[in-house]
């Protein structure tokens, strides 16, 4: 059954917005609570940038459920983010791991590089591992966002992320300074901030992304006979219910 569409006057979409982005919050901790204590135990080493690295494979799937939850939020304007984020996680986690890890794994090898590299003087070999490290995270990212909206092909998902980084540059500018934002707040305030502005950020980072999702649904989606350099054809992720 339908539920009935509640009223929406302003005092309704404050506390609405703030109930939902706190509950948004914990439940992404909870998520994410796998790869936070592991990075509380990694020690100092010649591997430690690769471990930290590899230890943030949970946060693949829960990145995608809280992507899955702001679209399905915006869209059906249910206030049920737990039942959203669930279905999200169930539904993306493999996909979200199969396309995210492999990258996650290049991104350790580029960090033991940049960190022994600067540690033994090949600093130039160093900003171009960093360069490289900043285009595979930005696709990283990309692509957990077109799993968490799409049903592509694991291979379709990697070209699209390439693809959609060229083609739509302001969405790449906008998520190449979510992650300054991200950045900045770890060095300046501290990472302490990340756990309170987790949802703020999340929001953001499905914001900066739906002109992509605009672009493969135009595209991709809506194509019935694709070109043999087109991915194949694939819905949308579905609502909940």
């Amino acid at each position: 059954m339908t539920p009935t569409r509640r009223a929406r006057g302003p005092f309704h979409e404050i506390t609405e917005g703030v109930y939902w982005f706190l509950a948004l919050d914990v439940l992404l901790l909870l998520a994410a609570a796998p790869t936070l204590l592991l990075w509380s135990v990694i020690g100092a080493g010649p591997l430690s940038a690769l471990l930290f690295v590899l230890a943030a494979i949970p946060l693949l799937p829960a990145l995608a459920a809280g992507l899955y939850t702001c679209r399905a939020w915006r869209t059906d304007h249910e206030l049920i983010p737990a039942r959203h984020f669930v279905r999200g996680y169930r539904l993306n986690a493999l996909d979200s791991l199969r396309v995210g890890a492999p990258l996650l794994l290049v991104l350790g090898v580029l960090g033991v590089n940049i960190t022994q590299g600067g540690a033994v003087g090949t600093s130039a070999l160093a900003l171009l591992f960093l360069a490289l490290g900043v285009l595979v995270l930005l696709a990283l990212v990309r692509a957990v966002s077109i799993v968490s909206a799409f049903s592509f092909r694991m291979i379709d998902v990697l070209r699209l992320a390439v693809f959609t980084l060229l083609a739509r540059p302001l969405a790449t500018l906008a998520l190449l300074s979510l992650g300054v934002l991200v950045l900045g707040i770890v060095l300046v305030i501290g990472e302490f901030l990340l756990l309170f502005t987790a949802s703020l950020l999340v929001f953001a980072l499905w914001a900066s992304e739906r002109p992509v999702a605009a672009l493969l649904t135009e595209r991709f989606v809506g194509s019935s006979q694709p070109s043999a350099d087109d991915a194949a054809p694939a819905g949308p992720r579905p609502e909940g219910s």
